[in-house]
């Protein structure tokens, strides 16, 4: 059987899911995005990669972010027309590609969510922060691993902030800030499985592990496992990584879903090789498929 691990530019630990699935699959393959061509002749659409036809594969992990939506967002569609496994669905990147859109699927879904705003000016996140209260989570509506990510106490700080992210022609997503001790809690799920872990910010209030945050272990409750199977399934997807707020009165609300969650470290705090386990699923859901 043969996997190829598809890439974007800014990923930085696509090298441990390229070994985990040498132990699963007798060929992997690691596949930058910018080294794939689309070719569509009399005999349907193909993604290609040097001599290689990536939908002559059994299995295609796209490990992608929202930043490479515009180049990528047809492949899914065109790996499952091919009858090749992949791990999302035709509508997952654009949708986790932009928090608003995915925060409204949560919502519409009767999942727990912060408010949240979509705004373009300055005007109108200052109408939306009055709305939801102070303080207030500014995030960029394609950002990630914590980045673009910025809290806003007062009226006065919205300004500086969003006349920034309008100069980058960037797009806000304003939440509602949900008051705790700086910390998160990471479900990823892989299928009906899930595995869990408690990120704790260092002395700032974004948990994720690329801003200096650090890992411990954690018993999430049942409801909290159920709404992150429920999320990742609403944004078609088999393996992701869902941030859980849990707020200072005792309720959680899903922060986030990631399409790609991060592995490095992991197995520190829960004592298995994360990009095995996933690599491993995969190998199993392209049994079933060819």
């Amino acid at each position: 059987m043969k996997c190829a691990i598809v890439y974007g530019e800014k990923s930085a630990q696509h090298h441990h899911f390229i070994e985990a699935g040498k132990e699963h699959f007798e060929n992997t393959l690691g596949v930058p995005l910018e080294g794939i061509r689309t070719v569509s002749t009399e005999e349907g659409t193909k993604l290609k990669y040097r001599d290689a036809d990536l939908c002559e594969f059994d299995a295609v992990y796209l490990r992608l972010l929202g930043a490479d939506m515009m180049n990528a967002e047809h492949f899914a569609e065109i790996l499952q027309d091919n009858g090749v496994y992949t791990q999302m669905d035709s509508d997952s990147l654009p949708i986790a590609s932009n928090k608003f859109h995915m925060m409204k699927i949560l919502s519409e879904a009767e999942l727990p969510i912060p408010d949240s705003a979509y705004t373009l000016s300055t005007d109108e996140t200052i109408r939306a922060a009055e709305k939801i209260g102070y303080p207030a989570v500014i995030k960029i509506i394609s950002g990630y691993g914590g980045k673009g990510v910025m809290k806003a106490s007062t009226e006065s700080d919205i300004g500086p902030i969003t006349d920034t992210l309008a100069l980058f022609e960037e797009e806000i997503c304003l939440q509602e800030y949900i008051e705790n001790p700086g910390e998160d809690i990471r479900i990823i799920v892989v299928g009906d499985e899930t595995y869990s872990y408690k990120r704790v910010g260092d002395e700032e209030f974004r948990s994720n592990i690329s801003t200096g945050g650090n890992r411990e272990k954690v018993e999430p409750s049942e409801e909290m496992i159920e709404a992150s199977i429920k999320a990742s399934r609403l944004c078609g997807l088999d393996i992701a990584g869902i941030d859980i707020l849990e707020s200072e009165e005792g309720g959680f609300s899903i922060g986030e879903v990631n399409a790609s969650p991060g592995v490095e470290g992991v197995e520190e705090v829960l004592g298995l090789d994360m990009a095995d386990k996933i690599m491993y699923y995969i190998w199993r859901q392209a049994q079933k498929t060819s």
